[in-house]
């Protein structure tokens, strides 16, 4: 039933039954057909990265996915900073943390989202942060993340799987990247579904560790060979404790807590007795639960030195210039 009622959903909107609104400046939307785990956070910042430095005033838009407020939210003018992450959601929160001179702002209706960041802080262009299925606002791109690790036709549609749409809805997409992409599973991108699109090949690597209280830097290769406690609350945990292993870090446990988790004091306790029973040098998590653990005071990390947190950055393995092509089309 669910299955039948996304097909009667996509062919309303490739009939244009749906009326589709505009707001006078590019619109680029980064999604994916899955439900999570394609690395599409490191790749919006790597995207915006390149609008920045293109000297474009960019405004991203996103829905806040399980924020705990409703309607407009603007989490960063491009000069100060508003929300936590439990109230802007974790993902906006920590793009306008690293991004201070983007607009961020947060709205379950992105047509009207758009319209602010165009009229009142004259965005130059749109970034449109999970908006493959987001249909009612206009746009110049669609870039869809796929998992080059796992076929897509061996995922079946919610709610049985984690596939948002048919995967003949790639037929909208204007380029496809193919993350978490190895010499060892290229042959991933010959896909028949989308062997035939623009496509891109990207990996995601660790760059930089950080202590969460104090933000201080720590060189990966100070870190290689100790001891860790390794948890996170992402879509794809299994690719964080790899991130773990990569940069030498030998783990004692790995906790894994459900996608966009609270945390709350009585996880902190656990993870530190853990730590000290097995007498782990570090605890180590993504920057997206730091975010999350920064914005909860009541966890009240303090000064602990313990907590750390991996950045990760998006390393293009082939086809960038498809990309290229794609933005000077906008640009």
């Amino acid at each position: 039933m669910y299955g039948a009622i996304i097909l009667i959903r996509n062919w309303c909107y490739d009939r244009n039954i749906f009326q589709i609104e505009r707001v006078g400046v590019p619109v680029i939307a980064v999604g994916n057909l899955t439900t999570g785990g394609t690395g599409k956070t490191p790749f919006v910042e790597y995207l915006l990265k390149f609008l920045l430095d293109s000297k474009k005033k960019v405004a991203i838009l996103s829905r806040g996915y399980k924020r705990s407020t409703r309607g407009t939210i603007v989490v960063s003018n491009g000069k100060t900073l508003a929300g936590t992450a439990e109230t802007v959601g974790d993902e906006p929160y920590q793009i306008a943390r690293k991004f201070p001179t983007a607009i961020v702002i947060v709205d379950e209706r992105r047509s009207r989202a758009a319209k602010i960041a165009v009229e009142h802080h004259k965005a130059e262009i749109i970034l449109l942060d999970d908006g493959f299925q987001h249909r009612s606002l206009g746009r110049d791109i669609d870039i869809v993340m796929i998992d080059g690790r796992t076929p897509l036709r061996s995922i079946p549609l919610l709610p049985a799987g984690l596939r948002r749409e048919p995967l003949a809805a790639l037929r909208r997409a204007d380029l496809i990247v193919l993350s978490w992409m190895t010499d060892s599973n290229a042959q991933s991108r010959t896909d028949k579904h989308y062997a035939s699109l623009p496509s891109m090949s990207v990996r995601f690597m660790p760059k930089r560790l950080y202590q969460i209280s104090t933000g201080t830097l720590i060189p990966l290769s100070e870190v290689y060979g100790k001891t860790c406690i390794g948890f996170c609350g992402i879509g794809n945990p299994q690719s964080f404790r790899k991130t773990l292993e990569e940069i030498g870090l030998t783990i004692k446990e790995f906790l894994i807590f459900p996608d966009h988790y609270t945390y709350v004091h009585t996880d902190l306790k656990n993870i530190m007795m853990r730590r000290e029973n097995s007498h782990a040098q570090m605890i180590v998590t993504t920057e997206k639960d730091a975010v999350r653990l920064l914005s909860t005071p009541q966890l009240a990390l303090g000064g602990s030195e313990v907590f750390h947190y991996v950045e990760i950055e998006t390393e293009v393995v082939e086809g960038e210039n498809r990309l290229y092509e794609l933005l000077r089309t906008v640009l």
